[in-house]
């Protein structure tokens, strides 16, 4: 890549809220590596996760509960975004219960306005939704409420409260885009409100039968693609179609990192990112990481080497 391209990604990446594509992204959700150490990694986005609220009961304020690790860190996201990074709040995941999520139920527009003021208060660059309460979106869950209608209200609250130039990222699962797994809901969702959301960071992984085989599950390489990879979703197969830069692949990092999904980071890269980006060129939305650390070789290959050369990152 010459100098001058390089210059202009990173003076675009300096841009709040207006990411070069595709992105690069990668969540903070452990102490094990300080914050401050992704400021030199070759990442665009980092999301910190997870932001949650206890149940909350209907005549009480909503309050949120930020991870306890950045306590100390917070003043370390200024440095990431000097490096030209993104730094998002990611609100739920899956150590957030179904009981505290169907609390905030008919609460959109109030957890909007605390979302919005947390990440006022903490200088970052937009949100970004964890949703993994699967039962609500199959009308099975214990405590009845449509997942689908409150991920609807949710988005349209927070496009409404939040800076035009912030950011909105959803990060659903694999199986919520397909027609195999209960009729797509999280289709529904895309075709109410995609426009108001930046991308998806489709969590491939954790889902048997959803990230293997890799040509199949993750890149769609059939005249007749799996309606939950990329060649899928973009081509429209589960009955709506998603823009290629929309869609960001998400892999955990080290085989810790998830039940299942794991790859060696140099398959990830020669079997994953390399053909997305040879097809889709900077239409590909991207590849998202969980989690970050520089611990173990891994780690290090995701923030040194994955990208080098690419479009997505500094030449080698």
């Amino acid at each position: 890549m010459p100098n001058w391209v390089t210059s202009l990604v990173a003076m675009l990446l300096c841009t709040t809220g207006a990411a070069a594509e595709p992105r690069y992204v990668i969540y903070y959700g452990s102490p094990a590596t300080p914050l401050l150490h992704a400021a030199s990694a070759h990442y665009t986005h980092v999301n910190i996760a997870f932001t949650t609220v206890a149940p909350v009961p209907a005549d009480a304020p909503i309050v949120l509960v930020e991870p306890d690790f950045m306590d100390g860190q917070w003043g370390d996201v200024a440095a990431l975004q000097t490096s030209g990074q993104i730094v998002m709040l990611s609100f739920g995941g899956g150590a957030m219960d179904e009981a505290a999520w169907a609390s905030l139920v008919g609460r959109e527009a109030e957890l909007a306005e605390a979302l919005a003021a947390c990440v006022a208060l903490r200088g970052l660059n937009g949100i970004d939704i964890d949703f993994e309460i699967s039962a609500s979106l199959t009308g099975q869950s214990s405590r009845p409420f449509d997942g689908v209608a409150f991920l609807i209200a949710l988005t349209e609250a927070l496009r409404a409260v939040l800076p035009e130039e912030m950011s909105i990222s959803h990060s659903p699962q694999a199986p919520y885009l397909s027609q195999r797994w209960n009729d797509a809901p999280y289709l529904q969702v895309m075709e109410a409100v995609g426009d108001q959301i930046d991308w998806l960071l489709v969590q491939y992984y954790n889902n048997p039968g959803f990230d293997a085989p890799l040509a199949e599950q993750i890149i769609g390489v059939a005249d007749d693609p799996v309606d939950s990879s990329v060649a899928g979703m973009i081509s429209g197969a589960g009955g709506f179609a998603i823009p290629g830069d929309q869609i960001v692949v998400g892999l955990p990092v080290y085989h810790a990192d998830a039940s299942n999904g794991h790859l060696p980071p140099e398959t990830v890269r020669s079997d994953i990112l390399l053909p997305l980006i040879a097809q889709y060129d900077d239409q590909f939305g991207g590849l998202m990481g969980w989690q970050y650390s520089d611990l173990t070789d891994d780690h290090r290959y995701w923030n040194e080497q994955m990208v080098a050369g690419t479009i997505m990152g500094p030449p080698e």
